[in-house]
């Protein structure tokens, strides 16, 4: 298949890499060339600008944030542009409100869109384990299926309308971002009356909450395993989507306003350009464990 791919950073490279090991005919975009040029030695076409992507059947955005999605494809008038014979196929993680936006602009121009954010960390989207959820037209649906199966171990369909996938993946994130606070206070409370984390950690595992995300963010702060593959400063941007989400549905979420309340703090400590999981080594600090 012909596929244009825009944002090469650490999701978007493993996931572009793969399309090309798969045998796709590859066209890369990416705003820092240094990323883009990388892939001409493996056989991939280099876009100088965003407009030359296009020429594809499917065209795959994996760019950083709402900034960045607004930069190329609603100022420059990109979405507008959109050959109606392809498919956008947004993989970003963006708000609720840029979904709905590029949505509009996309029926307005006659072209078809979806809405695919993924669950997983880099070395996921390498291994082609990533979990996707995807909302939008069936047939469009139907279309990017074979690329699903590259990119993804499993694949959710949400509904017709593609902002319902963006709400999914929010809703999902702040989940997780209530999991690691909880998990951090949680150890610093048993700690602080000398029980041994990992024992604890064994034991709330091996129960009620055997799920992979109490066991590997569990793993991560007993280990203090803070290289950061997506780090603190996301996890606030993510609580901050839920926050404006909630806002835009009239939905209270007061928790939304504690985790970010913590998320600060901790990035004001240092803590932001380590993992998400270090949220829990903050809080072992403010409790007075160091």
């Amino acid at each position: 298949m012909k596929v244009g791919f825009m944002g090469l950073g650490q999701m978007g490279r493993e996931m572009a890499g793969r399309l090309l090991d798969a045998g796709h005919e590859l066209t890369v975009y990416n705003r820092s060339r240094a990323a883009a040029d990388s892939f001409r030695s493996r056989g991939a076409g280099v876009a100088q600008q965003p407009i030359e992507v296009l020429d594809a059947e499917v065209v795959i955005t994996m760019l950083a944030d709402d900034a960045a999605v607004d930069a190329v494809w609603v100022a420059s008038g990109l979405a507008g542009t959109m050959p109606s014979s392809g498919v956008h196929l947004n993989m970003s993680s963006i708000s609720l409100k840029m979904g709905k936006q590029l949505t509009i602009l996309h029926q307005a121009g006659g072209s078809q869109y979806l809405a695919a954010p993924v669950f997983g960390r880099p070395y996921a989207a390498a291994q082609g384990q990533l979990d996707i959820v995807v909302a939008g037209p069936d047939a469009a649906i139907a279309r990017c299926k074979p690329l699903f199966g590259v990119l993804g171990k499993q694949c959710f369909i949400v509904g017709a309308d593609p902002p319902q996938a963006n709400i999914v993946k929010i809703a999902r994130n702040f989940l997780l971002g209530t999991i690691i606070e909880s998990l951090g206070e949680a150890f610093a409370l048993t700690r602080k009356s000398g029980v041994d984390a990992a024992t604890f950690l064994n034991i709330i595992t091996s129960t009620a909450m055997s799920a992979p995300a109490y066991k590997n963010y569990g793993r991560m702060i007993v280990e203090k395993a803070y290289e950061p593959t997506f780090g603190l400063k996301l996890g606030l941007k993510d609580v901050e989507l839920a926050l404006e989400a909630a806002g835009d549905t009239h939905v209270p979420m007061p928790m939304a306003g504690l985790l970010r309340e913590q998320h600060i703090a901790a990035i004001a400590c240092g803590y932001g350009d380590k993992d998400w999981a270090a949220l829990g080594e903050y809080i072992a600090e403010s409790a007075g464990l160091y």
